[in-house]
């Protein structure tokens, strides 16, 4: 199955990105590959993240050896990834407002 990233996801992208290079004791490569390792665990089997707090279609991955996960959603031939979000804080409801205002919309959800 497809991967898109939304672009209510590019905020957690460059937080992540940042978050690695102003912390040089973290290892960016392994988490790098982490997330390219939750990206193909998604295409595979859509459905193995959790359902996220009170919202039907949206699920959470979390991302193997970080503090982040992915919340997304499922349509037919596509994984929408709303959101790359930090589990240690709660900045991902900007993300799933936009969702679910804009984005639902647009992408026919």
């Amino acid at each position: 199955m497809a991967l898109k990233y939304l672009p209510t996801a590019a905020h957690g992208l460059k937080w992540m990105r940042r978050y690695y290079r102003e912390n040089p004791q973290l290892d960016i490569k392994a988490a790098s590959a982490a997330l390219k390792r939750a990206e193909q665990t998604l295409a595979e089997f859509p459905f193995s993240g959790e359902r996220y707090e009170d919202f039907e279609t949206v699920r959470e991955h979390r991302i193997s050896g970080t503090s982040f996960s992915l919340l997304y959603t499922v349509s037919a031939e596509t994984i929408m990834i709303i959101d790359l979000r930090d589990v240690r804080g709660n900045r991902s409801a900007e993300a799933l407002r936009e969702f679910n205002k804009t984005v639902r919309r647009e992408n026919s959800l």
